[in-house]
């Protein structure tokens, strides 16, 4: 790897800003092993400490820890140990930045340090993978996860197979999009599953857990329509002269070509579209909006208001590129998104607790490590039972 001054600051300042991919994380921690740039991190880590994490105390951070749970290696790349010992305010900035979790209250303050001792979690639960069930239009169903690579099916003219790298293919390229029947399938994804579809258009779409997709076989007449629920990302494949649409609950979604997320599970309480490029138009009874990129619409069931506001795609689209990336959330919704990743019910002891988390962690970590990652941090405890987690509000000294 050809290490330079520009490059190191490419990635410093795309770290800063938290657009940083998981492969660039790799490489700005390997400039860890040269001395020359310690003093450039040391600087950049002083001037955006203040702005990131006013009031803050920092504790020292085990980087070589700390990079094997960012990056879910099991093999923690060696840094030199001056960064273990580093100055509290670099440390810090990186430990919010990547893999670190603070807790925080409602009035934003951060709480304080005296906490029960956070044991050491006995049981474990692997992480998901990739598993779905595909299911044709005469109601046949195929496990995915279980079924060896190549031709699945052939529904008319349209050929669907499964990738050698695990995604499902609709070829359709022996159509021309004016047949009559209509074929619909639905990809699912059961609690601890994800997987990869490629559309007959070649729009290319990430399911998440507890998700499913209905679309047809092949797209013909006007539009290209497909109906979800759960979560996905879209990159649509342009066609101005079928636009793609997606109906989600009450909801509609049309696109010409872009990049775009839509969450909507039951339990999360509202439907979130959020833009990453292009535009989108929203549509919801007589109502509609716009969308930019960086702009989120929420949708509440049994409304009529489209609402709003600007969101970090990296934090709301990291979970199809393996991690989970939270910025304030609330960790009712930190445990949702848990227990659908670790097929796991959700249990609490007492009081729920009323906490806020930060942090980005691999989705390929057990669940130990994330649990034990928030404990630290004082507030809360957790215990792992069989496909359960219970989570403990830690008492106040």
């Amino acid at each position: 790897m050809n290490r330079t001054k520009e490059q190191f600051e490419r990635l410093l300042n795309k770290y800063i800003d938290k657009s940083c991919s998981l492969e660039e994380l790799k490489e700005l921690f390997s400039y860890m092993e040269l001395p020359e740039y310690e003093e450039r991190l040391k600087i950049i880590m002083d001037e955006n400490y203040t702005s990131l994490v006013p009031g803050t105390a920092a504790e020292q951070v085990d980087w070589e820890e700390m990079f094997a749970t960012i990056t879910g290696t099991s093999t923690p790349k060696k840094v030199r140990p001056l960064w273990a010992v580093m100055i509290p305010v670099a440390a810090a900035v990186l430990l919010i930045l990547s893999v670190g979790i603070l807790i925080w209250g409602n009035q934003g303050q951060v709480k304080d340090s005296s906490r029960a001792p956070v044991a050491k979690l006995k049981k474990d639960i692997a992480p998901g993978g990739n598993r779905a069930v595909l299911k044709l239009a005469d109601g046949t169903e195929i496990v995915l996860d279980g079924h060896a690579t190549g031709v699945l099916a052939n529904e008319g003219k349209t050929k669907i197979s499964k990738t050698k790298d695990g995604m499902l293919l609709y070829d359709a390229s022996g159509t021309d999009g004016t047949e009559s029947s209509v074929n619909i399938n639905t990809l699912s994804t059961p609690s601890g599953g994800q997987y990869m579809l490629i559309l007959p258009d070649r729009t290319r779409v990430w399911l998440n857990a507890e998700s499913a997709i209905s679309y047809p076989s092949v797209f013909s007449g006007t539009e290209r329509t497909v109906t979800l629920t759960g979560e996905a990302y879209f990159e649509v494949t342009k066609d101005k002269q079928h636009p793609f649409k997606v109906k989600t609950g009450a909801a509609e979604i049309k696109v010409l070509g872009t990049h775009f997320n839509i969450m909507s599970y039951a339990d999360e309480g509202q439907t979130q579209i959020s833009l990453a490029e292009g535009s989108v138009r929203v549509e919801l009874g007589k109502a509609a909006q716009i969308l930019f990129p960086g702009q989120q619409a929420l949708i509440k069931p049994g409304t009529t208001h489209i609402a709003l506001k600007q969101v970090d795609i990296d934090e709301v689209t990291d979970w199809k590129n393996g991690l989970f990336q939270f910025d304030n959330t609330p960790i009712e919704q930190v445990m949702r998104q848990i227990k659908r990743w670790y097929n796991v019910d959700i249990v609490y002891e007492g009081i729920k607790p009323d906490l806020y988390i930060t942090g980005m962690v691999s989705r390929s970590n057990n669940v130990s490590k994330i649990l034990e990652l928030i404990a630290e941090t004082g507030g809360v405890n957790f215990e792992i039972g069989d496909q359960q987690i219970i989570v403990k509000t830690n008492k106040r000294r």
